[in-house]
């Protein structure tokens, strides 16, 4: 629980309304006493006259309402501020679970949190803050940073997916002795996989947001505060440049090079370099402005 008024200090703004007492954060359509929620656009819409805090973009009409408001650049960010600094009890640190099986030489911050069932191999480290949920696996070496968040069920540095031939055609397995490097600020969610480097490091810089059932694959590096969504596959040797946001269920094959700044659509299939601050949809890399050229195309003949 806190005040408007700690809340208007902590953004940095003037609060407009009563100093009154948040207990809970709720969506728009579910705003009550005590709730705080927040819109992101300055059309004029009907708000209830409770004891709420709204935070509101530049240009909306307040007057003849009840609520306490603060004005903010961006209001959905500013929400995510408070919720991560006031509400968010999964956070808080708890410990190390007894059900945890920690391997022989590992360096895990006393502020780190692990939940049920984890099994943390020799040589981790861990840095400050991190939270790790249940059910996580983390092999040999792996280094982990500062105020990551782990989510349940990720398996991070097993061995990649790597084989030669012999002449006869067996598949002889390529040993993979490389690490995961892992910065910090770094969220990965549940079930997805990082493998580790065939002799170096597969790499996750500062910032990077993983979400659930992602695979990277051997010797990856994936740079700073790129967004990877669900379900994206990204085979080996692949680099992600700056800012980049790679969509649900794409395919990226192996050794691609992905420029900073890069959008890559849903489903896409990536199999040829794609360059700085480019927009690619569908198959065979085909940049957004082409793909609508070629729409129009087909549907008017021009």
């Amino acid at each position: 629980m806190v005040q408007v008024s700690e809340i208007s200090n902590y953004l940095k703004k003037e609060y407009t309304g009563e100093n009154f007492l948040i207990k809970e954060v709720a969506s728009f359509d579910k705003i009550a006493n005590n709730s705080i929620v927040f819109l992101n656009d300055n059309g004029q819409r009907s708000i209830p006259n409770v004891d709420a805090l709204v935070l509101i973009p530049k240009g909306f009409d307040i007057n003849g309402f009840k609520c306490a408001f603060i004005e903010v650049e961006n209001p959905r960010l500013s929400f995510a501020r408070v919720i991560n600094k006031y509400f968010l009890t999964m956070r808080k640190n708890k410990g190390i679970h007894q059900t945890c099986v920690l391997g022989d030489s590992c360096m895990i911050d006393e502020s780190v949190s692990i939940g049920p069932n984890c099994v943390i191999g020799d040589g981790v480290v861990i840095g400050a803050n991190t939270i790790i949920n249940n059910n996580v696996v983390i092999f040999d070496n792996v280094i982990v940073g500062d105020n990551c968040y782990i989510k349940s069920g990720a398996i991070i540095g097993e061995d990649g997916f790597g084989f030669e031939f012999e002449q006869n055609g067996l598949p002889v397995r390529m040993p993979h002795i490389g690490n995961v490097v892992i910065g910090n600020n770094v969220e990965i969610g549940s079930n997805s996989i990082i493998a580790r480097g065939t002799l170096n490091s597969t790499t996750i810089e500062h910032g990077v947001k993983i979400d659930d059932h992602v695979f990277i694959a051997h010797n990856c590096y994936i740079s700073s505060n790129t967004m990877i969504a669900a379900c994206a596959e990204i085979s080996g040797s692949v680099t992600i440049g700056k800012n980049c946001w790679i969509g649900p269920n794409s395919s990226i094959i192996q050794k691609i090079d992905i420029g900073d700044n890069s959008t890559i659509g849903i489903g896409a299939i990536i199999t040829e370099n794609v360059g700085k601050n480019k927009k690619i949809m569908g198959l065979n890399s085909i940049e957004l402005r082409g793909l609508v050229r070629l729409k129009r195309r087909i549907q008017y003949g021009k």
